[in-house]
């Protein structure tokens, strides 16, 4: 059996149990901390155990899972150290790519800039935080789109999965949203007045700006981190539950 992603690409079986099972990780449907069951998830998503387990193995290699001798499998915590790591590779490639793009970009560029900010604002106003992220994503995704540099976009989204937590942690403060959408219209702007040197400054500021954010969401958050003691708690339905919006 087979599935395709947006994409067109063919996916298998055990492809689409990765990305599902990445994903809910990833836009915290699953709670940091929360222990799985291979035989669980493969009844819920109503598939044999071998694609979960060949899953898990893929996760865990990106940091997103840990394997606990004789506790069980657990939904990596938020690792403040990877955050920075993952953080630091997002901010060589991009202030690289955004320089090319100030010397490659047409007006196309700076129309979907501008339409996906709207789009933004629009999440925004529903409350809608995934999609503001994704959205916020989409902008970014914008530069390297424009510069042809796809395997370096793919590297950013395979290699971003505990900074992508934290960032849909902070978008559910209100004062930081606010601050996001003004930041993309400053890059905006200073596209057009073709300013590089600001440019550069602006992007590295909007790219750290989680530094001053990370120890609020330490204090408000402290179960979610690595550095908080693991608590047991395993669910049978981890699949069906939506852990972001029980924080609100």
């Amino acid at each position: 059996m087979y599935y395709r992603d947006n994409e067109k690409n063919v996916m298998t079986i055990g492809d689409n149990v990765y990305h599902y099972l990445r994903n809910s990780i990833i836009e915290l449907n699953i709670k940091p901390g929360e222990i799985i069951s291979i035989k669980d998830i493969s009844a819920q998503m109503n598939v044999s155990r071998s694609p979960v387990r060949d899953a898990i193995i893929k996760l865990e290699k990106e940091g997103l899972i840990t394997t606990m001798p004789q506790r069980g499998t657990m939904i990596s915590k938020i690792d403040l150290g990877r955050v920075k790591e993952e953080r630091y590779i997002r901010e060589c490639l991009e202030e690289k790519t955004i320089v090319l793009f100030m010397e490659r970009h047409t007006p196309s560029d700076i129309d979907r800039l501008k339409a996906v900010v709207a789009e933004q604002k629009q999440s925004i106003e529903e409350g809608d935080y995934r999609k503001s992220l994704q959205q916020d994503e989409a902008f970014h995704k914008v530069f390297f789109d424009a510069t042809n540099k796809k395997l370096c976009w793919e590297t950013l989204q395979n290699t971003s999965g505990h900074y992508r937590r934290i960032r849909l942690l902070s978008l559910s403060d209100q004062i930081i949203l606010d601050s996001v959408i003004k930041q993309h219209e400053e890059l905006i702007a200073c596209i057009a007045e073709k300013d590089s040197e600001r440019l550069v400054q602006l992007i590295r500021r909007h790219l750290t700006k989680l530094n001053t954010e990370e120890l609020d969401l330490l204090n408000k958050y402290p179960d979610l981190f690595e550095s908080y003691p693991a608590q047991v708690q395993e669910s049978d339905d981890v699949l069906q539950k939506d852990f972001f919006k029980m924080l609100k």
